[in-house]
C-alpha cells in the first residue's frame, strides 16, 4: 500500500476549537478534517464540496508531531467590518480579543512542523497529489488556496513530499512504538520509559463532514500524542491495526 508523506510547516498557527465561531482557542495539532479542507484546496475543489469525496471511509489521515510546541496568547483587535472604510480600523466597535497560538518551541530558530501521511482510495486524487508535492525541489504547486495553518494569517508552506509504502499489520499484546497521534480508544495501555523524553497531550479531533458541513456520528475523537518528537510506547488493542512506513517507523490512521 503506498502512500503520499509531507511536512506541514509555518511559524505560527491556530486552529480554532469547533464548539464556537469565536472562540480563542486553538488545538494543538490540525484537526484531520483541517488537513483534509488543506490538501482539498491545493487540489483546486470548491469550499464544501468535496466533504464526501473525502470521506473516512474514503480517505486517510496520519499525523506526526515532528517539532518541539508550545502555546502563547496575543491580544488581537478584533474590527467590526461593515464597509471597506472600515478595513483600515477606522470603524466603531473594535473588541480585543486574547488569542492562542502555536508557536516552535524556540520561536527565534524553530518553525512548526507537522508530518502528515495520507491515503486516498481514488487513484486519480494520488496522483494529482504527487505531482504536486513530491517535486525534486523544496517547492510544492497548488490548483486553489496557498498553505495556512489554520488562519489566514498564519501563512505555511509544504516540503518533503515523496511516496511512502505502508505494511498493514494487527496488534497483540507487544509494546508498540507509535510515531504518530493514536486515537485513545485504540490503546490498550501506555508504557512509560524513563530513557525516552516524553510529553504527552490529549485533545479532540474531528475526522470528517456530512455534505451539510456537519459532524458526522463516530467523527469525533479523543486522541493522544507527543509534543517532543519522540514515538509513543503503546500496547494497542487486540487486533487493532497499525502500519508500518517504509519498514522503520509505525504509524495509525485516525479513523
Amino acid at each position: 500500500m503506498q502512500a503520499i508523506s509531507f511536512c506541514l510547516n509555518g511559524k505560527m498557527a491556530h486552529f480554532r476549537k469547533y464548539y464556537s465561531n469565536s472562540t480563542a482557542l486553538s488545538h494543538l495539532v490540525p484537526p484531520v478534517v483541517t488537513i483534509k479542507g488543506i490538501i482539498a484546496g491545493l487540489l483546486g475543489y470548491e469550499r464544501d464540496s468535496y466533504y464526501e469525496e473525502f470521506s473516512d471511509k474514503r480517505c486517510k489521515v496520519a499525523l506526526c508531531v515532528k517539532s518541539p510546541l508550545k502555546k502563547i496568547t496575543q491580544t488581537l483587535n478584533l474590527l467590526k467590518v461593515e464597509s471597506l472604510n472600515h478595513l483600515n480600523g477606522a470603524g466603531l466597535n473594535r473588541t480585543q480579543n486574547h488569542t492562542e497560538f502555536v508557536v516552535p518551541k524556540n520561536i527565534q530558530s524553530e518553525n512548526i512542523c507537522y508530518e502528515v501521511i495520507f491515503y486516498h482510495e481514488d487513484r486519480s486524487v494520488m496522483e494529482k497529489l504527487t505531482a504536486m508535492l513530491c517535486l525534486p525541489s523544496q517547492a510544492y504547486l497548488s490548483q486553489g488556496i496557498s498553505v495556512a495553518l489554520g488562519s489566514a494569517q498564519c501563512l505555511g508552506w509544504i516540503s518533503q513530499g515523496k511516496i511512502v509504502e505502508l505494511e498493514k499489520r494487527f496488534s497483540d499484546d507487544a509494546v508498540i512504538a507509535i510515531r504518530s497521534a493514536v486515537a485513545l480508544a485504540r490503546i490498550e495501555k501506555i508504557c512509560l520509559e524513563k530513557e525516552n523524553c516524553s510529553n504527552f497531550f490529549k485533545e479532540e479531533t474531528i475526522t470528517e463532514f456530512d455534505e451539510h458541513r456537519l459532524i458526522t456520528e463516530g467523527s469525533r475523537k479523543e486522541i493522544l500524542f507527543n509534543l517532543e518528537d519522540t514515538a509513543l510506547s503503546l500496547i494497542l488493542k487486540q487486533a487493532a491495526p497499525y502500519y508500518v512506513m517504509d519498514a522503520k517507523e509505525n504509524i495509525v490512521f485516525l479513523e
